[in-house]
């Protein structure tokens, strides 16, 4: 009668060949599988059960053509009926147990050579069974006496030899270190060594032994961190039994915290979930450095892994589903009180994220981490996963507002909802504009507090060795030294905080910081330096920056306002004879009338000579400096001093306590500090 005419070389040829050393050392895993397998069907139905143990002795690990393994159990044995089995192509002897009859033609795809002798009983006697297994059409089981090497048991049991690696893909990707080979073997059977009920594993790695599962049982620190049964809605009933390990038990793995997923009792895939526990230890007793593993089986798993269980059958996106909420059980029920201290904890983050960038705070507290990420924890977590929700409410307020103007400015029936609609909009554009202030008044808030500090700091130090080094901080707090803000090619000159001297600086590009005359002025060759120059361009002393909206500078026009300032050390109290204010500041003056400062666009701008010099020398009067101002006229406050300029210079020079300095700073932000519900520490 006809039948079809199996081709064995063909359907190995077929066999996925592996892109990884995990997939590269399936077979040999199959193999040890079988060995487990084999232990529990001698066990099976028996009261007294037999002490399982399975020996993996691997010789050659890094040479790949000479690798040899010997994986050898006292399980049941190859008796007739596995035999038979055996045999069968696609045999559905262990589909109860998730067997497919496909994991020995793995070795043939593997391996160069592979042998088998097993003995077993048969009508109360011991026998025993030897065979070669070969890649070919005609016959495969080739049964033999082998030769001593490749026999030697005494005991019922099967030994499985392999050698030599077959084909570029398993040779290349071969774990080819012990440690490595041992990282992939824990992380594959860990799920086996976690729940304990498996046999003994001895690993020989050319003479180095490993026993398991005592390697990985040593690393669980609590058991019984199970779910029990529970429903997930469209795949069945699930259950989880957790463990919580030594950070060890997670070598070789992706990730801390994992999630083992079995098919018929097998690891199938391990999963990294940290981001879904969220926490990134688990605490138990007095540890709080553990990582959780848990092994999760199901019915749906059992019924949808491939025929080489290396992978489940099922779409990635359904994957994380379940995974996502057999985590969400696990920190419900199993860790429900560290999942509350750590959610108080990370609301507390949350609101201490949102008081220093309020712009975040469009929402509740609740609303807002629900749709951030469980494991976001920290201020750039937080603004990560909320910034595309702040430009959806931006874009839909927009929207609203295009919408309304264009209601408005059509000769259509107003509809009796724009009244309403309006008034959302508007309340929704105020509350922006709320947060957006905020967020500017805080950063001023945090930078004037620290202003106070810097100062302290300073004065409790003076005299001391580190003193010149946070007198130069205090200076590039302000501004930062040694550039020009008018050199496009300088970014630092974007960042400063002029805005403490005078409001109208805040966004100037036009000066000068702690830059030598020969620098700054055309034709010069004066090496002396003044701290800080600011003249009328670019929004410094009222004229918009050139290089915004396309505006054009008339450098035509001669400059007819610059500003000059002095920063001296806080509490400074000696003064020489050279270190007069009037006179450093008259030479200052007389070094830049009539010369020429290189603008935007490298065009020169002349600097007028009867331009009005607005100077400032911010210091402490105390010491000398209180001896050298005792004639100048105090300033409105009664606590500066000020002094006109005459002759052939326009201008003057005021003097102005840091402290004052500071002060007036504050009370410029007071009304926004109010309206953003902050105050001055």
């Amino acid at each position: 009668m006809p039948k079809l005419i199996p081709n064995i070389e063909n359907r190995v040829r077929k066999l996925p060949k592996p892109a990884n050393a995990s997939q590269a050392l399936q077979p040999l895993f199959e193999a040890i599988s079988n060995a487990f397998y084999a232990i529990e069907d001698r066990n099976e139905g028996q009261e007294r059960k037999t002490s399982g143990s399975v020996l993996v002795n691997i010789t050659n690990l890094s040479k790949p053509t000479r690798f040899r393994v010997e994986v050898s159990d006292n399980g049941v044995g190859l008796d007739d009926e596995r035999y038979e089995a055996f045999q069968t192509i696609d045999t559905d002897y262990k589909v109860k147990k998730g067997g497919k009859g496909v994991g020995r033609l793995f070795w043939l795809d593997a391996f160069q050579k592979v042998s088998v002798e097993s003995l077993y009983f048969e009508g109360g006697e011991l026998k025993r069974r030897c065979f070669r297994f070969v890649l070919g059409n005609d016959e495969q089981i080739v049964e033999e006496e082998l030769e001593s090497g490749y026999v030697g048991r005494t005991e019922r049991g099967t030994t499985i030899i392999c050698e030599g690696l077959r084909g570029t893909s398993y040779q290349d990707r071969f774990p080819k270190q012990k440690p490595t080979f041992l990282r992939y073997f824990s992380a594959h059977f860990i799920a086996d060594f976690l729940v304990g009920s498996g046999p003994a594993v001895q690993v020989n790695l050319d003479g180095d032994i490993t026993q398991y599962p005592s390697e990985t049982s040593k690393l669980v620190i609590a058991k019984e961190l199970n779910t029990g049964e529970f429903e997930i809605d469209g795949y069945g009933k699930f259950s989880v039994k957790g463990f919580a390990c030594d950070k060890e038990a997670s070598t070789g793995l992706d990730g801390n915290h994992q999630l083992h997923l079995l098919a018929n009792g097998r690891t199938v895939e391990s999963r990294k979930v940290d981001s879904l526990i969220g926490f990134p230890a688990v605490n138990i007793g007095e540890r709080d450095d553990l990582f959780f593993h848990g092994c999760v089986t199901s019915e749906y798993f059992d019924d949808r892994v491939n025929e080489g269980r290396t992978a489940f059958n099922i779409p990635e996106k359904i994957l994380n589903e379940i995974s996502r909420r057999c985590v969400e059980r696990v920190r419900n029920d199993v860790l429900a009180q560290q999942k509350e201290q750590y959610e108080t904890k990370r609301k507390g983050n949350y609101e201490n994220f949102v008081t220093r960038h309020p712009i975040y705070g469009f929402d509740d507290a609740e609303t807002q981490l629900s749709r951030v990420p469980y494991h976001a924890n920290s201020a750039e977590e937080f603004a990560t996963g909320l910034v595309k929700y702040q430009i959806r409410r931006d874009e839909e307020r927009q929207s609203a507002m295009e919408k309304a103007i264009e209601l408005l400015e059509k000769n259509d029936e107003i509809p009796s909802s724009f009244e309403d609609t309006l008034e959302k909009t508007v309340s929704e554009l105020q509350n922006s504009e709320r947060l957006a202030l905020a967020q500017h008044v805080v950063r001023r808030k945090l930078v004037l507090e620290l202003m106070d500090n810097l100062l302290r700091r300073v004065r409790q130090i003076d005299g001391k060795k580190n003193d010149f080094h946070l007198e130069k901080t205090l200076h590039s707090f302000i501004v930062p030294m040694h550039v020009q803000g008018n050199n496009p090619s300088e970014k630092r000159s974007r960042a400063h905080d002029l805005w403490i001297l005078d409001e109208r600086l805040a966004f100037t590009r036009a000066f000068s910081s702690d830059k030598r005359f020969d620098d700054l002025l055309i034709g010069s060759e004066n090496p002396d330096r003044a701290d800080l120059i600011v003249w009328d361009f670019a929004s410094g002393l009222g004229v918009a920056d050139p290089n915004f909206g396309g505006e054009k500078v008339d450098t035509s026009r001669p400059l007819d306002k610059v500003m000059i300032v002095e920063f001296k050390k806080p509490g400074r109290r000696n003064y020489g004879s050279s270190d007069q204010i009037h006179y450093q500041i008259t030479k200052y003056i007389n070094e830049l009338r009539g010369e020429e400062i290189e603008g935007f666009n490298s065009e020169r701008i002349r600097i007028s000579n009867d331009c009005v010099f607005y100077c400032y020398v911010v210091a402490d009067i105390v010491g000398d400096l209180k001896d050298q101002l005792s004639t100048w006229p105090k300033s409105a406050n009664g606590q500066g001093r000020f002094m006109s300029l005459s002759g052939d210079v326009n201008g003057s020079i005021e003097v102005i306590q840091w402290q004052d300095l500071v002060n007036d700073a504050w009370a410029r932000n007071e009304a926004t500090l109010f309206a953003a519900g902050l105050k001055r520490s």
